[in-house]
């Protein structure tokens, strides 16, 4: 049976690798390099918290805070794109009613935004804080700074860390669902989210000593992972449109395409959150029979 100290390390290299790749595929201009680059970064910092206790924290924390300011600096470029790509296929909704060169004048603003911060990734990248970030990352790697709970047996410490990932996912989303506020339940609501991501990451990494009982919990947080990100998505969609409405000096039927573009994104807003509400519940099942 591994130990603990097995099981975070084996992680961390494997993440590591992954890393270094998708750092590659960004330079090389890559479409879905800023997505793996990012994804690999929130998986190590995801093994550091759930694996806490057997790690210094002085030591891993301001790795985890200098990768959370990477990838927040590399999801500017991301959510740029998704937001050009979904105001687009709203407009392509609304096409047969509207003027072209209406439609024209707004599908070349979102895609101007877009472009003007995608160089924010290669800044990011040749920065002098991501290469110290990166020697850290080195030395976590190669030798990580293990407690003396790392040596036990990595089963069991497994299970009471998934079994508390998944609590705090289900307390999260029972605060969102509470509020009636719909930009606080919003909030909330990505907050369910990040740490749905965080469970999953979690439970992927305890893959080779809990086999299917984690990879189903995985999978249950994985599904909510997903909707809520088309729920933030949407969010942060209608949040370019008010913006374009507030910089806008259009006609008024700019504005009234703005406005319709935004209460398409808040119906589709509200039936994401309804689906969000049954994966939730689904987790709740699944946790309790795989996690005990």
């Amino acid at each position: 049976m591994p130990t603990a100290a097995t099981l975070l390390h084996d992680r961390l290299a494997e993440q590591q690798r992954d890393l270094i790749a998708a750092e590659a595929a960004v330079r090389r201009g890559d479409p879905e390099g800023i997505h793996d680059l990012r994804v690999a970064m929130r998986r190590i910092r995801s093994a550091l918290a759930s694996f806490r206790p057997i790690v210094d924290a002085g030591v891993t924390d301001p790795l985890r805070d200098e990768l959370r300011w990477a990838a927040g600096r590399l999801g500017e470029a991301r959510d740029a794109e998704v937001v050009a790509d979904r105001i687009v296929s709203l407009l392509d909704e609304v096409a047969a009613d509207t003027p072209p060169q209406v439609l024209d004048r707004l599908r070349e603003r979102v895609h101007a935004d877009a472009a003007s911060v995608r160089d924010v990734a290669v800044e990011t990248l040749d920065s002098e804080r991501y290469a110290a970030a990166l020697v850290l990352l080195d030395v976590v790697t190669a030798r990580p700074p293990f407690t003396d709970e790392a040596e036990r047996k990595a089963r069991p410490l497994a299970r009471r860390r998934l079994r508390r990932e998944a609590r705090r996912v289900l307390q999260l989303a029972e605060e969102a669902w509470a509020t009636t506020e719909p930009e606080v339940r919003a909030e909330r609501l990505h907050d369910v989210r990040k740490r749905a991501k965080r469970l999953r990451y979690a439970a992927e990494a305890c893959v080779p000593v809990l086999g299917k009982h984690a990879t189903r919990v995985a999978k249950a947080a994985e599904r909510i992972q997903s909707t809520l990100g088309t729920h933030h998505d949407e969010i942060v969609t209608r949040a370019a449109l008010r913006r374009i409405a507030e910089a806008d000096d259009g006609d008024e039927a700019s504005a009234f395409l703005l406005g319709r573009l935004d209460a398409l994104e808040e119906q589709a807003e509200a039936r994401v959150e309804h689906r969000a509400a049954k994966d939730v519940a689904r987790l709740a099942k699944v946790a309790a029979k795989q996690l005990g």
